[in-house]
């Protein structure tokens, strides 16, 4: 009995810190595991002619960089829970065929403007 209730206190504890708001690393990695799962979908990363990327890593590294860039501590000091959602979403539904709506997307749709707030909000 002893054993199972420190067994749950146990899952509890570890389940908390999940509740607690995104961090602006934890939206960037994110957004860059999505991105790059809608390069890969549209069939831009691997070897050959006009793929945008020679492999996951290359995309993660390219990805990971546009976010960081996006959003830094000086314009993203908290995120906006719904905003990044929105984003992944938008991510996941973007047109392989459409740059005007990749643009959208990267842009504006997942820019610090829709993403980030202030740390107080």
């Amino acid at each position: 009995m002893r054993i199972s209730s420190s067994l749950s206190l146990l899952s509890l504890l570890l389940v908390l810190p999940a509740c607690g708001p995104t961090t602006r690393e934890d939206a960037q990695r994110q957004a860059t595991d999505s991105a790059c799962d809608y390069y890969d979908e549209c069939e831009e990363i691997g070897s050959g002619d006009g793929k945008e990327f020679q492999d996951r890593k290359e995309c993660e590294v390219k990805a990971r960089d546009f976010f960081q860039g996006a959003w830094t501590a000086d314009n993203c000091p908290a995120i906006n829970e719904k905003g990044l959602e929105t984003c992944l979403e938008r991510i996941r539904t973007t047109s392989c065929s459409s740059g005007t709506d990749f643009f959208n997307t990267a842009f504006f749709v997942c820019g610090s403007g829709s993403v980030c707030q202030d740390a107080q909000d």
